[in-house]
């Protein structure tokens, strides 16, 4: 702040020259080139740390991926985080519906989607990295009170059975027909109406039905009965956000290479 006295004010005044004008307008001027500045600089330096940060959505799939208490959890999140910083970026993690997550990839609304199968079908619209995020198992789950023995897909004929919309299983689950399909909106949804025997058996990751069944204390209700088989979860990166997107995943798969030779990949996948 500038002071002066009222006498160097006054006869500033009576000299009647602008000289009093521009020595009281100056103090203001100042702040005033900083008002247009600063946010100018600020907003350059906004656009910078943006650039490092790229929008990874995903669904609610314990232990993969999760959210608990307001934090993003699951040794897939862990291995991305991981994997990001090690390509000098930053990933900002937002949950969503699977549907909604899927028709977002496609848009080219969000960088990438966590996890997926890669199947011929998805990589028109989908970069694939050359490393896998986790292998999922899926399974037949039936109540445990159920007399019903599975040992192949052919036993599931006529029945009723869970799935979870829009979700690919492949082992020719998902152009198998002869049975009653019941579509879920999440494994959540899922394992709640196989435990209140609203359909006669469910397929889904053993993982995730077992890690919510036990969280809701329902696993004494469920029963795995028969593997399907195990395949690898990726990171899905949207092929409408091009050449950025395609880079991206050349270099997550690069990265989850160094971290499988070098031990963090399984030292995260342990902690789990």
């Amino acid at each position: 702040m500038i002071f002066r006295s009222d006498r160097s004010i006054y006869s500033l005044a009576e000299r009647g020259t602008g000289e009093y004008r521009d020595s009281m307008f100056f103090p203001i001027q100042f702040p005033l080139a900083c008002l247009v500045v600063l946010p100018l600089l600020f907003s350059s330096v906004f656009a910078s740390a943006q650039e490092n940060l790229l929008p990874i959505v995903y669904e609610d799939y314990p232990p993969y991926e999760y959210r608990e208490n307001g934090k993003d959890k699951g040794m897939n999140l862990d291995l991305i985080s991981e994997a990001f910083r090690r390509m000098g970026k930053t990933p900002l993690f937002e949950p969503r519906p699977w549907k909604r997550a899927l028709f977002e990839l496609k848009n080219g609304d969000i960088l990438a989607l966590s996890s997926g199968f890669r199947t011929p079908r998805r990589e028109k619209i989908i970069f694939f990295p050359d490393e896998p995020l986790a292998m999922e198992t899926n399974v037949v789950v039936v109540p445990a009170d159920s007399e019903l023995t599975v040992t192949c897909l052919a036993d599931l004929q006529g029945l009723r059975v869970g799935i979870v919309r829009d979700y690919i299983y492949g082992h020719g689950i998902d152009e198998m027909k002869g049975f009653h399909r019941i579509e879920a909106n999440s494994s959540h949804q899922l394992v709640r109406m196989l435990a209140n025997r609203r359909m006669d058996a469910a397929v889904g990751n053993k993982a995730v039905l077992r890690h919510i069944a036990k969280k809701n204390g329902m696993l004494e209700h469920i029963r795995f009965t028969y593997e399907i088989g195990c395949d690898p979860l990726y990171l899905m990166f949207s092929r409408s956000r091009g050449e950025e997107a395609k880079i991206l995943a050349r270099d997550f798969g690069v990265a989850i290479r160094e971290m499988h030779q070098d031990g963090t990949f399984k030292a995260i996948i342990d902690r789990y």
